[in-house]
């Protein structure tokens, strides 16, 4: 039986061959599949103006409502009443009278 001996060069250059030819494909599938498989980042990024104009809607209906509240408590009389509640006082409470 006789033994072939490669030569060294030779086997280098059919491996780096193979790993050409192989990037050379992955780099082709990632130019096929293209952008379209990421998602777009725009749809990701939050509108912060119309936060701001929401955010400055409800200051303006906050303020509105405690203006209506002002009013009322400077118009018309509040009648305030005391209730005493049913609840037994507990241990070092002193009752109330």
């Amino acid at each position: 039986m006789c033994e072939q001996k490669t030569d060294p060069a030779r086997s280098t250059r059919i491996l780096l061959t193979v790993i050409a030819v192989l990037l050379a494909i992955i780099a082709l599938e990632l130019w096929h599949a293209g952008p379209g498989m990421t998602p777009a980042a725009s749809a990701q990024i939050p509108d912060s103006g119309l936060q701001r104009v929401n955010l400055i809607d409800e200051a303006r209906r906050t303020n509105a409502l405690l203006s209506d509240i002002l009013e009322h408590l400077r118009t018309k009389p509040v009648k305030v009443e005391m209730q005493r509640t049913d609840k037994k006082p507990g241990r070092g409470e002193a009752p109330r009278s």
